[in-house]
Order: C-alpha cells, then sequence, then structure tokens
C-alpha cells in the first residue's frame, strides 16, 4: 500500500504507518504497533489518540489493557462527504466573509499632473461626485486638463456639487467649471482638495507637484460626504 496515498487525505505518516499496521493485525496494544511500525510507543498513543478523534480506530478494554481495532476504511469515504457536507452548509458565509475582505480601505498615491489627471478621468466613469477645498490652485496647475474635464462632465452630464471659499466666486475656475457652487467664509476653506465619489475619497495637495491621496473605502466616503452635506448647508450661494 502506497502511505503517500493515505496522506493525501489528511493523515499524517505516522497515522498512515499505524492505520495499515492495525488493518493487518486485525487489532493489538500500543506495545505491538510500535514494534510493527518502528515507531516509539509514546509517539505511537498520540497518533491512536488522533485516529480515534477521526474514528478510524476504536479501542476495547482486555485483561485491563487497551486493545486497538481499525474501523472499516469505507469510513475514509463517508468521513470525506461528511466533510464536503460541512463545506457546502458553511461555504456561503464564507463567500460574504471573503466578499467584505474585498471591500477593506485600500489606498494609493498619485503625483504630477498625469496622476491628477488619471483621478479626474475615474470620476468621469461615474454619474455624480461633491467636492470642497482649494480651488485656484486647480486650474492654475492643471491648466487644459481641468478645462478638458469640465467639458466632458458637461457632454456626460455628470451632477457636480462644489463647496468654495468666499473669494472664490469671480476666479476664472467657477466661470470655466460645469457644477452647482456654494461658498464658505475665507477662514474655513483648506488648502487642499477633497473629491467624493461612489466609494472614493480623493484628497489633493496642491504644491510645485501635485500629490493626491485616493482612499477606496465605502465608511471613508460616507464619513467626508456626511462633513460635505453638513458645510453645504452652512454655505451660501
Amino acid at each position: 500500500m502506497d502511505i503517500a496515498k493515505l496522506e493525501k487525505i489528511g493523515l499524517n505518516l505516522n497515522e498512515a504507518k499505524i492505520y495499515l499496521a492495525l488493518l493487518e493485525l486485525g487489532q493489538a496494544q500500543a506495545g505491538d504497533i510500535s514494534k510493527k511500525t518502528q515507531i516509539n510507543r509514546t509517539t505511537v498513543y498520540d497518533s491512536l489518540e488522533r485516529l480515534i478523534q477521526n474514528g478510524l480506530v476504536s479501542f476495547v478494554i482486555s485483561a485491563n489493557k487497551k486493545v486497538f481495532k481499525p474501523v472499516a476504511p469505507k469510513k475514509l469515504l463517508s468521513q470525506i462527504e461528511e466533510k464536503e457536507n460541512t463545506i457546502k452548509e458553511i461555504l456561503p458565509e464564507l463567500e460574504c466573509l471573503f466578499a467584505q475582505s474585498k471591500e477593506k480601505e485600500e489606498t494609493d498615491i498619485y503625483k504630477g499632473r498625469k496622476g491628477i489627471k488619471s483621478i479626474l478621468d475615474d470620476i468621469l466613469k461615474c454619474k455624480e461626485y461633491v467636492a470642497f477645498g482649494s480651488s485656484g490652485k486647480f486650474l492654475e496647475i492643471m491648466q487644459h486638463d481641468f478645462i478638458i474635464f469640465q467639458k466632458m462632465k458637461k457632454e456626460l452630464k455628470i451632477n457636480s456639487r462644489v463647496i468654495l471659499s468666499e473669494s472664490s466666486r469671480k476666479t476664472e475656475t467657477v466661470k470655466v467649471a460645469y457644477a452647482i457652487f456654494k461658498y464658505i467664509p475665507n477662514e474655513f476653506s483648506a488648502p487642499t482638495t477633497t473629491l467624493i465619489y461612489e466609494d472614493k475619497t480623493a484628497i489633493i495637495i496642491w504644491g510645485e507637484t501635485p500629490v493626491a491621496t485616493l482612499i477606496k473605502s465605502k465608511e471613508v466616503a460616507k464619513s467626508y460626504k456626511n462633513y460635505f452635506e453638513m458645510l453645504w448647508e452652512m454655505a451660501k450661494v
């Protein structure tokens, strides 16, 4: 008998040797099993205990000594069927947990104009978004990419609501943008631009080389969206 085949169905090497020895002996005490398999008695006892727990070996007490017997080999097949049924039973729950793990937060960093443009291109795939924060640097740094983005928004009928500072009311950014604007006092403006769309939140820092952090998380997006809605209620047209 190829012991490796028994190992493939879940038995370790010692358990496989002991089970095969019992099949040949019919029944035996631990000492006899140890002699036949050349496995030390302590290991034999440990392995027999696991085989008993797995339902492959049983024992009786004879003359105050344990005599071990193998369970019919077809028990191996029924064990596999039991495991298969158990897996089928818990599979929906496992799939649900797997799906939840895929929804965990993911964070990516984008640098430079091309990096920011890739975020704008991503926004063009959704139906709407909201934004708040600094506006002057957006057009200044992104230049024609910003203008193209606004034109594409209009063509695709992407709705957007944007909160800017009062000082931005008459800027070129507002003139070329396709969005609904509201304004808050200058002292509450932020040096960054935050865009929230679908389950994503993009926070852009406008430096000499702009850097954006894109967070993919339903919870984070929901939190920023709630903050936006609070500001929107306070802001003025």
